[in-house]
């Protein structure tokens, strides 16, 4: 009895040494779709603004399901999104970043203050969100506003798997337009044109609802790990 006692003591103590402060650098890169969206239009010219406010890491992996032809597959390790817990907090990036649409280049967002350990999942503030371009489906043609989304809350079980140890390495953030704006049917948005031939979105409309299910959905941002 002794022995195992001394045994769980000794594992107690090893798990609680393996985590480690540390810093990493987080960077952001937005992406654009090359080649038409889903609902067959295809979008270019695009600029805006997308106000990073804030991120934080946790360890509670996010659950998916994977959606076989033969039968419906849940992992082990994911299940029903409804079901995502955060678990803890393994490290955050508070300083904001106005990240331009328009631009493809990788940006520096900034250091992440963090732990070793095992992540799972992020957690990502945005602050109001803007988008403009052309879309152009057989033979229409339009230049689009969306106008402007304030989200009420950040955005919760962003997917992000890593053993995080002491190597160097950095963590990016792809903001990925093309799903962003993959749900927006642009013919129907509810105005018309202004002065410049430029349709805003009624925010009633069908697409300002297709614009603002691609902001809060999950799978328009992916977080990879990047080795030095």
């Amino acid at each position: 009895m002794r022995t195992l006692l001394f045994s769980l003591l000794l594992v107690g103590c090893d798990v609680a040494t393996q985590q480690t402060r540390r810093t990493f650098p987080v960077e952001v890169v937005v992406s654009a779709p090359t080649a038409p969206l889903e609902t067959g239009w295809m979008v270019t010219d695009l600029t805006g603004s997308m106000p990073l406010t804030e991120l934080r890491f946790y360890e509670g992996r996010v659950l998916v399901a994977r959606w076989s032809p033969m039968e419906l597959i849940i992992s082990t390790a994911h299940a029903h999104p409804g079901h995502y817990v955060p678990g803890s907090s393994m490290g955050e990036v508070l300083v904001p970043l106005e990240l331009d649409l328009s631009k493809r280049d990788v940006v520096p967002w900034g250091e992440a203050n963090a732990v070793t350990g095992s992540y799972g999942s992020a957690r990502l503030g945005l602050g109001t969100v803007r988008l403009r371009g052309t879309a152009v489906k057989a033979d229409q043609t339009i230049r689009f506003d969306t106008g402007p989304l304030t989200l009420a809350a950040p955005l919760e079980g962003i997917r992000f798997e890593h053993e995080m140890d002491t190597s160097s390495g950095r963590v990016r953030l792809e903001v990925d337009l093309g799903v962003l704006l993959s749900r927006i049917e642009f013919d129907k948005h509810g105005s018309s044109a202004g002065g410049d031939g430029v349709i805003t979105f009624d925010p009633a409309s069908v697409a300002f609802n297709g614009f603002d299910r691609g902001v809060t959905d999950s799978g328009s941002y992916r977080f990879t790990w990047q080795p030095n």
